[in-house]
């Protein structure tokens, strides 16, 4: 009974996600390489949650910093443990141990977390992130996005993240990965979330795509690949295949020709979305005659741009279209070539249904419906089946 009151007694403590495991155990192998000569040889630094722990000949001491502390703190805490315990014969009495850390803590000002600004909050998701596996150029052109929203001067204040959150478009997927990631960044500094202030401006499903998208037309799509084309190979096969097959701009550096029929492309891995990862596929071309007109066979052998993440492609390709001339600043982006391809589905011509065009273009009918039935040339289905030819 009693040891039962005890553990209710207990003060819970909130363990760190994997993500922000990751990041602890890399801030504690750089505290070892700096920190080593002052513990002595067979000494082990360790993180318990967020706390710092040493263990030292047997046992194991609670330094009474947190993970993140300053190297030059660990020095002079390790060298207070090393005195503390020679002073005793090395007997550790871990009640005065406590004691004399609280003391020096008194002495020297109580260590406190750096006041969170801005450059402090950047710091501590760089330092994530990086452990994830992030490039720095990535980090800088994409992850930063979320950040430079929030005020620099109090960035984790509920008023900070509700401007930030407002600044993207209602309902959008912009909006709920800026909440995401902001929520991620809270937790990853210990500052409190308020779900029920900020979760239902997420809204519930997408903003439907009542007006036509910008793509390319045929004619233009026809003059990006003629012969006198300023593009050059690698580029021509990257933008052939948008054209032709309707790839996300991602996908025409991970598609292949397709086994079963050479005029198809192979796309062998599917977009990861929060059902989990669609299945791969196998995509026609349309116009069909465009697989010959253009060369697709010959231009599977050319090697494709140099591309450090596939998430940048999309980038590449409107950077590229624009450097050549060949799009102005705002005109159509990469994704014009996909939609395009969703319009030629469904013309007169080619009269494609949904559930096919949604296999086609890898997502599901009612994804469909959403980003492209809705804003594509109306067509009545009574016309469609009784006035086509016999």
């Amino acid at each position: 009974m009693e040891a039962t009151e005890a553990k209710r007694g207990q003060k819970r403590v909130s363990l760190p996600s994997v993500a922000e495991q990751d990041v602890i155990a890399l801030t504690v192998q750089l505290l070892v390489a700096k920190s080593g000569t002052v513990f002595g040889r067979g000494f082990r630094l360790r993180a318990i949650g967020r706390k710092l722990y040493v263990q030292l000949s047997g046992l194991k001491a609670p330094l009474f910093l947190d993970f993140d502390s300053a190297p030059m703190d660990v020095q002079n805490r390790g060298l207070e443990l090393r005195a503390f315990l020679l002073d005793r014969g090395w007997v550790f009495d871990a009640e005065a141990w406590r004691d004399a850390c609280s003391v020096s803590r008194v002495k020297k000002g109580k260590p406190q977390e750096p006041r969170l600004t801005l450059e402090v909050v950047v710091s501590k998701w760089k330092r994530l992130k990086l452990a994830e596996g992030v490039t720095e150029k990535t980090f800088v052109e994409n992850h930063m996005t979320y950040l430079r929203r929030l005020d620099p001067s109090r960035p984790l204040s509920e008023d900070s993240i509700f401007r930030a959150i407002e600044l993207t478009r209602p309902r959008s997927e912009s909006r709920r990965r800026t909440i995401a990631v902001l929520r991620r960044v809270c937790a990853l500094c210990g500052v409190q979330w308020n779900t029920a202030l900020f979760e239902p401006l997420a809204g519930s499903g997408r903003v439907p795509r009542v007006r036509p998208q910008p793509c390319f037309s045929d004619q233009e799509i026809e003059a990006f690949l003629a012969p006198d084309s300023p593009l050059s190979r690698p580029w021509r096969r990257v933008v052939t295949l948008l054209a032709v097959y309707g790839l996300r701009p991602w996908e025409a550096w991970i598609a292949e020709p397709c086994q079963k029929r050479p005029d198809c492309a192979w796309v062998g891995k599917g977009k990861t979305n929060r059902q989990g990862e669609t299945r791969p596929r196998r995509v026609p071309p349309f116009h069909p005659e465009w697989h010959e007109k253009f060369g697709v066979t010959d231009l599977w052998l050319a090697p494709l741009p140099a591309l450090s993440d596939l998430s940048r492609a999309g980038v590449r390709v409107n950077r590229r279209l624009r450097a050549l001339k060949l799009v102005a600043e705002d005109g159509p982006t990469a994704y014009g070539f996909r939609h395009a391809y969703a319009q030629r589905l469904h013309s007169p011509r080619h009269r494609v249904t949904d559930a096919h065009a949604s296999v086609f273009m890898g997502h599901t009918v009612a994804s469909h419906h959403t980003a492209y039935r809705n804003w594509l040339s109306p067509e009545d289905p009574v016309d469609l089946y009784l006035e086509r030819p016999s």
